[in-house]
């Protein structure tokens, strides 16, 4: 099979068939066209302008931005809006005195309860006890009590770190511990945000000497970065000074390491009182990545003495609450750096071979945590991480069995081969499509295709034996994973043996035949709506395989015709119970089940699986051909069977997808999930090479010149997101697919998702939660997709134009607080206005710049939202309507 075809997972892939073969010598003939165009080629205005194009949308998005913060008024829509409207006042330098020569506050101890009873509060009302200590602090007026108490706090426990360190530790911990204990997750997220503001506290511990002579210029060589320890150099500073500067900074790195151990005794309690709310964990990881950061990048050192369970409550947290991808990311990579240990001494025979730590594994319960996370990981980036500590792992039990047999085990030196040569044949991706697929044998596919080139190796023969058991054992881990537990091993085959209500009514009760029949559907049923994950895990195998058997079994019709019958039996599922239509499978009675559950995690396993199993249709498609009638023509057979086989997987995904728009979920990470499935099938990556930035060829300079300086952004440089990549121009759609999809798919989850961006702002910033946040494939990059894929779908299907209200339908979105979302809006409004009114339009356009020069605002005919807000607001005054 193709590796490209193998690696995309959608139905767009089948239509059109291996791009890169497609590409070899010559631009790709199908990109950009009208079957297959780049999102902005749907709302191209004129044949310079494209309005998805970053560098031409930016100052329109802005203007958009700044109408919408201006005050309503008459003459709002005519007078051009401030682009920013944030002028913050510059104030005085605050005055202090560092903490090593301040005096000690002397509080007593009803004092002290009063501080720890207002931080521990959710209110803001003053307290008359702790206004008395604000202002022997001499705090200013007008902040709570809340507020001044933190800043209390904060004194009290540098005070207590000057005066003995040993001591203040186990206070601070006991205080923060009943933070922590406090019912309230304001209470227990604000421990965390204590522990972060002594951090940003401790560097005015000591005052640190600077050179007031010369202006100071912020330039940072790679050595002092990476060398922390290596001697500082002051030039034009006597010695003495350079020594005073030291001890400054000694004095700071050593209450930092103070406050770190603390804060690692309290993330570890976290994980053993088993928190469970969001806020607490995203303070949490703010304040852990505060300390254990260096200007954005993790340092690996700081992480010694972190309990690697911590990342694994992270992990959960973020897969639980759909954290932003680069948030997962990170994880996982300080996750996967917590397996391994580097010597602070290396020799020169073994420079920097890092040490797999097997005890972590236990700690975290297993290699099946990093197995599951690598079957759900989103980003190469992910994959090859996991994949990593997975080889070591099977390494590290090949060893211990070489070393119980009395044999050498492998080193380094022979190790380095094999896992140089795994990653160049793309094992990390190899094995997780062979999870996601439920392939089996891909180590053995590996071996034999990278045998040979271990054959120039001195060592070969060994290493041969080492490759082949490695192999064996990477497929036995996923074997594990794509297979149900073998206890169920007999019902499986009695579910695949029954497969229909009437099959098992009709049995006769004797042998207890169809008891067990029907205890084998019943235990299905209760492993898909468990409570615990590994149950429902076993579940979605299982009824996977009940799904693929459908469209697998040996038919004289041919798989594309079981995928066709499989499309019509859950469109019928969705509309009968199981007792008017007796001819569908109780998989698909299961399937469609889940959604009927009041649990929203048992509604995401519907996704999970449907995910799953278009993927296995595509697959299954790919590797046969369709079979028509002796009557057709040659010549079209090729179109048609591609064109035929996305349609097949797109109806299949079209009709579960309507299920979730029918009972109308409105559980966010269940709508993202459905909007990546639907993106996943419909659009295709562009491979590199063809890849173009937006826009005419007079805008070709300007944009390479801004993918240079947004390619050195660590968020853009790569995503999983297909809405990201749409929006780039590094993913297309047919047309054709787009077409086959009801309108409800793309505007229902619009509006679902509308406030998004502005519910729980924090939680957005922190750590992206549920799509929140302005991060590459966040809600607002999906909105975005959808209205373009919308209006595509409206240009082409002048019904589904009506279905979603008409005109009427897209003004409304004009008002949308996503200035993408109005953006777009009023650019397709334009258009359909230039195209269908043309002379309407011209007379508008014509009053439209007498407005504009008469408020000499040019912007009202360069901004399509401008534009089009006018002449609304012109057809309201002239009471012509449009």
């Amino acid at each position: 099979m193709r590796k490209c075809n193998f690696l995309e997972v959608g139905a767009a892939s089948l239509l059109v068939g291996d791009m890169e073969a497609k590409i070899k010598g010559q631009p790709w003939k199908f990109l950009g066209t009208a079957d297959m165009p780049y999102l902005d080629q749907l709302l191209q205005l004129s044949p310079v302008t494209t309005v998805t194009n970053s560098v031409y949308a930016r100052p329109h998005l802005r203007a958009i931005t700044a109408s919408k913060r201006t005050k309503p008024g008459p003459r709002q829509i005519w007078e051009e809006s401030p682009v920013s409207t944030f002028r913050p006042k510059a104030r005085p330098l605050f005055q202090y005195r560092h903490y090593s020569e301040q005096q000690p506050l002397r509080l007593n101890p009803a004092e002290v309860c009063d501080v720890m009873a207002a931080v521990c509060s959710e209110t803001s009302l003053r307290n008359a006890n702790l206004m008395t200590v604000s202002s022997r602090l001499s705090n200013p007026s007008g902040k709570t009590s809340m507020d001044v108490a933190v800043s209390v706090l904060v004194k009290l426990v540098i005070d207590m770190y000057v005066f003995d360190s040993g001591t203040a530790g186990p206070l601070t911990l006991s205080m923060l511990e009943e933070m922590l204990s406090s019912p309230k997750a304001a209470c227990r997220a604000r421990a965390f945000d204590l522990i972060l503001n002594l951090g940003v506290h401790g560097h005015l511990l000591e005052p640190i000497i600077t050179d007031t002579a010369a202006t100071i210029v912020e330039e940072y060589s790679q050595e002092s970065y990476f060398d922390n320890e290596g001697p500082l150099t002051i030039h034009g500073k006597g010695e003495e000074d350079s020594i005073k500067k030291m001890d400054a900074f000694s004095a700071i790195d050593n209450f930092e390491s103070w406050i770190l151990n603390i804060l690692y005794e309290i993330l570890l309690l976290l994980v053993q009182r088993e928190e469970n709310e969001e806020s607490v964990w995203a303070s949490a990881l703010s304040c852990l990545l505060y300390f254990v950061c260096d200007r954005g990048k993790i340092l690996k050192n700081r992480l010694n003495g972190l309990d690697i369970r911590v990342v694994k409550a992270l992990l959960e947290t973020s897969r639980k609450n759909s954290w932003a991808e680069v948030v997962h990311c990170k994880l996982i990579c300080m996750l996967t750096n917590m397996f391994y240990d580097v010597s602070d001494e290396p020799s020169e025979v073994n420079p920097s071979t890092p040490t797999f730590l097997i005890g972590q594994v236990d700690l975290i319960g297993g290699i099946e945590f990093v197995f599951l996370e690598y079957s759900l990981a989103n980003s190469r980036e992910e994959r090859r991480n996991l994949y990593l500590v997975l080889f070591d792992y099977v390494l590290h039990q090949t060893n211990e069995t070489c070393i119980a047999a009395g044999d050498n085990e492998y080193t380094h030196d022979e190790i380095q081969p094999l896992a140089v040569l795994l990653i160049l044949a793309d094992a990390p991706e190899a094995f997780y499509i062979s999870v996601t697929l439920g392939v089996e044998g891909i180590g053995e596919i590996l071996r034999r295709s990278i045998s040979s080139m271990l054959s120039k190796y001195p060592n070969s023969e060994r290493l041969h034996m080492l490759l082949e058991v490695v192999a064996d054992k990477l497929d036995t881990i996923v074997s594990s994973f794509t297979h149900v537990d073998k206890e169920f091993s007999h019902k499986i085959q009695i579910t695949k043996s029954y497969k229909f209500l009437g099959s098992i009514e009709d049995i006769v009760p004797r042998n207890g035949v169809g008891m067990g029949a029907k205890l084998s559907w019943t235990n299905l049923h209760s492993l898909l709506h468990s409570e615990r994950i590994a149950y429902r895990r076993n579940g979605y195998i299982w009824l996977g395989d009940l799904l693929i058997e459908e469209i697998s079994e040996k038919r004289d019709d041919g798989v594309w015709s079981n995928i066709k019958n499989l499309h019509q039996k859950i469109a019928l599922a969705g509309l009968h119970d199981s007792s008017t239509a007796s001819d569908v499978p109780l998989a698909i009675w299961l399937l469609c089940g889940l959604l009927k559950s009041k649990h929203n995690f048992i509604r995401w396993g519907f996704l999970f699986v449907l995910e799953r199993l278009l993927m296995r249709c595509k697959f299954l498609l790919d590797e046969n051909k369709i079979q028509y009638p002796s009557s057709t023509e040659q010549g079209n057979v090729d179109k048609d069977s591609h064109l035929e086989n996305a349609n097949a997987v797109i109806d299949i995904m079209s009709s579960a997808l309507s299920l979730v728009f029918q009972i109308n979920e409105t559980d966010r990470i269940n709508i993202l999930k459905m909007c990546d499935i639907l993106f996943s099938q419909l659009c295709l990556r562009v491979p590199p090479a063809t890849a173009m930035p937006y826009g005419d060829d007079v805008h070709q300079d300007n944009l390479m010149k801004e993918a240079d300086v947004r390619s050195n952004n660590p968020l853009d440089n790569e995503t999983a997101s297909m809405a990201a990549l749409l929006l780039r121009g590094h993913a297309i759609v047919p047309m054709q697919l787009v077409a086959r999809v009801p309108a409800a798919l793309f505007y229902w989850p619009l509006i679902q998702l509308a406030g998004a961006a502005t519910d729980n702002i924090a939680l957005g910033i922190a750590v992206g939660s549920k799509g929140r946040g302005n991060l590459p494939g966040a809600t607002s990059d999906i909105r975005a997709t959808l209205l373009l894929l919308l209006i595509g779908k409206c240009t082409a299907d002048p019904a589904a134009f009506q279905e979603v209200g008409g005109e009427e339908f897209f003004r409304e979105l004009l008002d949308d607080t996503d200035s993408r979302v109005a953006y777009y809006s009023s650019a397709f409004l334009l258009k359909q206005m230039m195209t269908e009114k043309p002379e309407e339009y011209q007379h508008m356009l014509q009053n439209l710049v007498v407005r504009a020069q008469q408020s000499n605002n040019e912007k009202l005919l360069e901004n399509p939202y401008l534009q089009m807000r006018g002449i609304l607001q012109l057809a309201n005054d002239f009471g012509s309507g449009l």
